[in-house]
């Protein structure tokens, strides 16, 4: 596992895998069954009507116990999944306190199909959510970047006044567009990028991808403590 960027609130890891569990994960995500995103009927506004339509499959939900470990649905990730968990653990972004309230991380896969990404939003509701990649092949041509203007600093703690919403949310792009500079993180396969959430979850978006792009596969999660809803958007 190699840290490839080392910001405040963003971290990335590459080849967190060796080949053959990364070759195993792949197999696995070209199999699972697969539903769209708004098949379920209620809309999930952080998706907005310009991001086009994204799948996923069922949610994996792990429950940490007194040891700090972790029960495995599927042998191809528990792998990845103590990857993950060793990331968590070494990043240094959530103190020891933060990591000890830690109770469940759910992980989710998703297909995203091309020239679809996600609007500007944060990760509020969780402690903190991370992205692994699983294509086996990306071209920098073909867009569907990670996106933040808040790897290092925040830029919201003096306009506590703005808040996203689905129809108008001009005053939060007049903040981003105040510097109007961030970080871009290509979807590398086999990188596993760690995100802030939390009151202060940072500002990012998925760049959406070009319409001659290769699927964007993912397994996305968020790391919840007491009292965090289940109820948000991926990456």
């Amino acid at each position: 596992m190699k840290l490839t960027f080392d910001a405040n609130n963003t971290k990335v890891y590459d080849n967190i895998l060796d080949k053959e569990q990364f070759d195993k994960l792949f197999d696995f995500m070209n199999f699972i069954p697969m539903v769209h995103k708004r098949s379920h009927g209620e809309w999930n506004r952080v998706w907005g009507f310009n991001d086009g339509e994204i799948l996923h499959a069922n949610k994996y939900v792990w429950t940490r116990n007194a040891t700090r470990k972790f029960a495995y649905p599927e042998d191809c990730l528990t792998p990845y999944f103590e990857a993950v968990n060793k990331a968590i653990e070494e990043s240094g972004m959530w103190s020891e306190e933060e990591k000890n309230e830690i109770t469940t991380i759910v992980m989710t896969p998703y297909i995203w199909p091309p020239g679809t990404g996600l609007s500007w939003h944060n990760d509020s509701n969780y402690l903190g959510a991370f992205t692994f990649y699983c294509h086996q092949y990306w071209s920098p041509e073909w867009g569907g970047e990670f996106m933040t203007c808040e790897a290092n600093d925040y830029i919201l703690p003096d306009k506590k006044d703005v808040k996203w919403k689905v129809f108008d949310n001009q005053p939060l792009y007049d903040v981003i567009l105040d510097e109007g500079v961030g970080n871009y993180i290509q979807p590398k396969p086999n990188r596993l990028v760690l995100n802030k959430g939390g009151p202060k979850g940072i500002l990012h978006k998925v760049n959406k991808s070009t319409v001659n792009a290769g699927p964007r596969i993912t397994l996305q999660g968020f790391i919840r403590s007491k009292g965090i809803d289940d109820d948000c958007c991926s990456e």
